[in-house]
């Protein structure tokens, strides 16, 4: 595995773990944020390379969009997975 790929998983994994520490209230949400920050990271880094540019660059890895791309994904799993819970909740 090259060190790019392995920084983007690392990056991603920390980022994954840490929205389920804060926000996460059941097992059952711990994958669906890990995927979500793997999905993020590297559609931040793609959308990075399209532009032509990236922030906080760390090799070939652009860390700033990566983390941009992850907190996006992050914040959408969070929106899907709270009106899961809540829909459950309530009985609807």
């Amino acid at each position: 595995m090259s060190p790019s790929v392995l920084l983007s998983v690392l990056l991603a994994g920390i980022l994954g773990l840490l929205a389920h520490a804060m926000l996460g209230r059941s097992l059952w949400q711990l994958p669906v944020y890990l995927v979500a920050a793997v999905v993020g990271v590297f559609a931040g880094e793609i959308a990075a390379t399209l532009a032509g540019g990236g922030w906080l660059r760390y090799g070939n890895v652009p860390v700033g969009s990566a983390l941009v791309g992850g907190f996006g994904a992050i914040l959408l799993a969070w929106l899907i997975t709270f009106r899961a819970i809540t829909r459950a909740e309530t009985g609807e």
